[in-house]
């Protein structure tokens, strides 16, 4: 800063001095305070406790930290020293220099320099001249010959959380009286910035989490099918939707040889992270039973009870129904554990196939039945979680008054792709309302 800037900022500074109010006036005597100055003291202590937690950003409590401290003082360096917990310092954190942004970096351990002795002591600690204080660190400033500083540490609870450091190329500038007050307006600076810089760190976590979601959900996605196998005399349509930005639903389809498929739409009991990382298992311990040992659908459904079983989550369990659709003899094999029965729409009647079992993961040596259907030119079978029904009675009576089964059977003229579609349309909720499930459906449709 050129030398008239610098003596017009001083001038400036000096010119603004009889605006104080009456009340920082009174606060910043000295002595005995009579009753009025008291009163005055405690009032502007107040006013600097409310406009100091009026703002969560840290920048903004910085900047009116600045501003409370000019208020009192006049000073040619004002710096806040943050303390670092995990490296042990205090970190440059806001200078100003002239009443302007001065960048500064650097740190001092406990002990170093006059912010660091006022840190270690927990005391403030006001030099009138730093050229005879051994523990005084110059730092290059331009046009800035230091030599008078005061230091306040700035306690949350009596833990550290950074020292306010003002200095000033006047001798014996800081007085008792700027050691009395910035001390009594410590302890709101500091509750200040502890919490903007609580807030802070929420915020961070919280974009973290965002980005590990997102991140989890593309690869909760990428675990499913990316399309629908093509079979002879079959179209297969499926739909997916997770109340949560990850979800407990699944489907699959795994390729049995020989002109067999088998699909799979499985539920797993909750919601979000635990239910997806619960999902994501069972999907994997199927595809690794069909690789190794291709089983019929029961038979499968009690191997994977097994594995799960050994898992001892308690409060998780996996509903699922499991079939095998042969395209050589127009059969569907089908096997289920506490899962929604399949619904057929056969000649324009529709039925609920009776096929049930236990849930998956909570009942040892639990065994499982399977029916088998002789599919016919129109049959349309549909799969679908339980979340479809909670959310249709989400909506409404209006909407649930007759449940899945009477959206099925007026979707069935439509084709496999078209019914997930459009049930998945149906259930979804009216409002910003979040869905009440998971959703996931699958159609098959026999041409």
């Amino acid at each position: 800063m050129p030398d008239g800037d610098r003596q017009q900022w001083i001038l400036d500074r000096g010119e603004r001095e009889p605006e104080r109010t009456p009340q920082i006036a009174e606060a910043c005597s000295l002595g005995p305070y009579p009753a009025s100055s008291s009163l005055a003291q405690m009032q502007f202590l107040a006013d600097a406790a409310r406009d100091l937690n009026s703002s969560l950003k840290l920048e903004e409590v910085l900047r009116k930290i600045a501003q409370r401290v000019f208020n009192l003082v006049d000073c040619h360096l004002f710096c806040v020293m943050l303390w670092n917990e995990e490296l042990q310092v205090l970190e440059h954190s806001y200078s100003l220099k002239f009443g302007g942004h001065l960048p500064q970096e650097g740190a001092f351990r406990l002990g170093q320099g006059i912010s660091g002795a006022a840190a270690a002591l927990r005391r403030p600690v006001r030099v009138g001249d730093v050229t005879r204080d051994p523990r005084y660190v110059r730092f290059r400033h331009a046009e800035v010959d230091i030599r008078s500083e005061m230091a306040i540490p700035l306690l949350f609870q009596d833990r550290l959380v950074g020292v306010l450091d003002l200095e000033s190329m006047e001798p014996d500038l800081f007085t008792l009286e700027h050691e009395q007050m910035l001390t009594a307006l410590a302890s709101h600076m500091a509750t200040a910035l502890e919490n903007a810089r609580l807030y802070e760190r929420m915020v961070a976590h919280e974009r973290r989490i965002e980005r590990d979601l997102a991140t989890a959900r593309k690869i909760q996605l990428n675990l499913l099918p990316e399309k629908a196998p093509r079979l002879p005399g079959i179209e297969i349509g499926t739909a997916f939707s997770p109340a949560r930005e990850l979800a407990g639903d699944f489907y699959d389809f795994l390729p049995y040889g020989n002109g067999k498929v088998a699909v799979a739409v499985g539920d797993v009991a909750g919601k979000a992270t635990a239910a997806a990382l619960y999902a994501a298992l069972a999907v994997g311990i199927i595809r690794g039973h069909v690789m190794e040992h291709p089983f019929a659908p029961a038979e499968l459904l009690r191997h994977m009870n097994g594995h799960l079983i050994q898992l001892r989550t308690e409060t998780r369990y996996l509903a699922i129904t499991y079939g095998l659709i042969d395209t050589l003899a127009k059969t569907l094999t089908l096997a289920s554990a506490a899962f929604p029965f399949p619904r057929l729409v056969r000649d324009g009647k529709l039925q609920a196939l009776n096929v049930s079992g236990l849930p998956l993961g909570l009942f040892k040596d639990a065994e499982y039945q399977e029916i088998r259907l002789d599919l016919q030119p129109g049959d349309v079978v549909v799969l679908c979680s339980d979340g479809l029904e909670d959310c249709l009675h989400q909506q409404g009576e209006q909407m649930s008054e007759n449940g899945v089964d009477a959206w099925v059977h007026k979707l069935a003229a439509r084709s496999a792709q078209e019914i997930a579609d459009e049930l998945i349309l149906v259930s979804e909720p009216a409002t910003e309302v979040l869905p009440a499930d998971d959703r996931t459906v699958m159609v098959l449709k026999v041409t």
